[in-house]
C-alpha cells in the first residue's frame, strides 16, 4: 500500500472550482436487479449499489465515505478513502533502474455546487522492479479527512495520472450525520488503526476502500466502529445477506476509552457468507445503529460478483447438477458449499488449487473482449461459448469476402477432438452464429468435456 493522503481538508471559497462526476446513488441496494444479458466484469455498478466510490476502465478506482465525531456535534468527520492500481498509472524509468509515477488527487464536498471543504494533494510513487508497475490490486490507497457541518452535501472525488494527464472523476451524495450521545461512527474496514480514546483526537486509522475477503483465504475480516456516550450496554453486531436474511446476530466487544467507546471487532468471513453483506452496528436496548456494506469474494482472479451472477458465469465451466448444489445451499452454507466445489474441481482436474477456474475466467475475459455483438455481450455470443468451452482453436479459416458482406463464414478447426464448427454472419453486422449442424457438433462436446 502507497500513496496515502490524510488531513482536516481546507474550507475553499464558494466560487472555487470542484471536480465533476456522475451521480451514484447515497445507500445501497444490494439486491437491485441485474440483467444477464449485460454481464460483464466491471465490478463498478456493484461497487456502487453498495453505496460506495466506484468507477471502471480506463481508470478504475473503488472508494467509500465514512463518518466520525469530532469535539462538536456541531461539526463531523468525513473520512475519504480510495483506491487504485499501479496499472491505472504512467511510470518512467530512473537512473537506477526503479520506476517512478506521479498522481494527484481532489477530494471535495459541495453544497448545491458550492464547495464546503476541500483538500488536495500529489504523490509520488517509487517502486523497485517493472512487475510492480502492472499490478492490478487495490495497491494504491489515499485518504483524507474533511470537517463539515452535518448536513446533506455531494462527495466529488478527481484523481489524475500526472504521467498522461488522463483523470477519472466520481461523486456521491452522501447525508454527514450529527453524533450525539448514543449513536455510533461509520463502521470502516481497516488496514491499520490506532483506537481512539477522544472525540477531539483525529482519527489514526488507514481505511481498506474494497471492504473485501476472500472465502477460503481470510479468516477474518477487521472493521472499526466508535460508540459515542452510553459506555455500558452490550454492543451488537447483526450480518445481513444480500437479500436481508441475519446470518449472525451476537455482542461484540468495543473498549471503553474514556468518554468513547472504540476498537477494532474481527468479523468472521464464515459468518457473513459469499458476496455482498450489511454489518450493523446497535447497543441493546437502543434504537440508534449505524451500518457497512462489505464484499466476501470467491478468490483471486475471480470476478467481483454476487452470488447469483457467479453462478450465471460458471454456465460453461461446470455441469448443471453441480451449480445447483450452489445455488440450492442456504445464505449461511455457502462458503463451504463453494469450498466444497472448489475442492472436487481441483481433485478432477489434478491441478494446483483452483487452476482451471483462473484459466476459465481468463478465456472468459477474452471472450468478453474479441466478440462482443451490439446487442450481445461477447462471452455469451455463439463464439464466446465455443472459445470458452473448448479453447482457441487450432486453426479460423474464413473466405475472403468484403468486411459488410452478407454470409460471410468462419470455420473453427480443433484437430484433438476431430471437430470442425462453422459460423456464419447472415446480415454482415458481425452477428455470428452457429450453423445448426455445428450446434449440435458442438453441444455434444460441450457436454462430452463437463462429464
Amino acid at each position: 500500500m502507497a500513496g496515502c493522503g490524510r488531513g482536516t481538508g481546507t474550507p475553499r471559497p464558494g466560487n472555487a472550482p470542484a471536480p465533476q462526476g456522475t451521480a451514484a446513488p447515497s445507500t445501497a441496494s444490494a439486491t437491485a436487479s441485474r440483467t444477464t444479458q449485460v454481464l460483464n466484469f466491471d465490478a463498478s455498478p456493484l461497487y456502487r449499489q453498495m453505496g460506495m466510490l466506484a468507477r471502471g476502465l480506463p481508470f478504475p478506482l473503488v472508494g467509500r465515505a465514512g463518518f466520525a465525531a469530532t469535539a462538536t456535534p456541531d461539526s463531523t468527520h468525513v473520512i475519504v478513502a480510495i483506491s487504485f492500481a499501479n496499472s491505472t498509472l504512467s511510470f518512467a524509468r530512473e537512473a537506477d533502474n526503479r520506476f517512478r509515477a506521479g498522481y494527484s488527487v481532489t477530494v471535495a464536498v459541495l453544497r448545491d455546487n458550492v464547495v464546503v471543504a476541500q483538500a488536495d494533494a500529489t504523490e509520488q510513487l517509487l517502486v523497485g522492479a517493472f512487475r510492480e508497475t502492472s499490478r492490478t490490486d487495490e495497491s494504491i490507497i489515499h485518504q483524507e479527512i474533511l470537517d463539515v457541518a452535518p448536513g446533506r452535501y455531494t462527495l466529488a472525488v478527481l484523481v489524475r495520472d500526472e504521467g498522461s494527464q488522463r483523470s477519472t472523476r466520481e461523486q456521491l451524495a452522501i447525508t454527514v450525520p450529527r453524533f450525539e450521545e448514543g449513536s455510533f461512527s461509520t463502521p470502516l474496514p481497516i488496514a491499520e488503526v490506532t483506537p481512539r480514546s477522544s472525540r477531539d483526537a483525529l482519527p489514526l486509522l488507514l481505511v481498506s476502500p474494497s471492504g473485501t475477503s476472500v472465502a477460503g483465504r481470510d479468516s477474518l475480516l477487521p472493521i472499526y466502529i466508535e460508540a459515542y456516550g452510553d459506555t455500558t450496554r452490550p454492543v451488537r453486531l447483526l450480518v445481513r445477506s444480500e437479500r436481508g436474511r441475519t446470518l449472525w446476530n451476537d455482542t461484540v466487544r468495543v473498549l471503553a476509552r474514556g468518554g468513547l467507546r472504540s476498537g477494532v471487532v474481527e468479523v468472521p468471513v464464515s459468518r457473513i457468507g459469499i458476496g455482498v453483506a450489511q454489518l450493523t452496528f446497535v447497543r441493546d436496548g437502543g434504537s440508534d445503529s449505524s451500518s457497512t456494506y462489505v464484499f466476501v469474494g470467491f478468490g483471486g482472479d475471480m470476478p467481483v460478483a454476487t452470488y447469483e451472477d457467479m453462478l450465471n458465469y460458471l454456465r460453461f465451466f461446470a455441469a448443471p447438477y453441480r451449480l445447483q448444489k450452489l445455488r440450492d445451499a442456504p445464505e449461511e452454507e455457502r462458503p463451504v458449499a463453494w469450498a466444497a466445489f472448489v475442492k472436487e474441481t481441483d481433485a478432477q482436474a489434478q491441478t494446483p488449487a483452483h487452476e482451471d477456474l483462473r484459466l476459465y475466467f481468463a478465456r472468459l475475459m477474452r471472450a468478453n473482449a474479441r466478440f462482443r455483438e451490439e446487442a450481445t455481450a461477447g462471452w455469451l455470443s455463439d463464439r464466446g461459448r465455443v472459445f470458452i468451452s473448448l479453447g482457441e482453436p487450432d486453426q479460423i479459416i474464413e473466405p475472403q469476402v468484403g468486411d459488410f458482406s452478407r454470409n460471410r463464414q468462419q470455420l473453427w478447426e480443433y484437430r484433438n477432438s476431430n471437430l470442425q464448427l462453422v459460423f456464419y454472419d447472415q446480415t454482415g453486422t458481425g452477428r455470428w452464429r452457429l450453423t445448426q449442424s455445428s450446434e449440435a457438433r458442438f453441444e455434444v462436446e460441450f457436454r462430452r468435456r463437463l462429464k
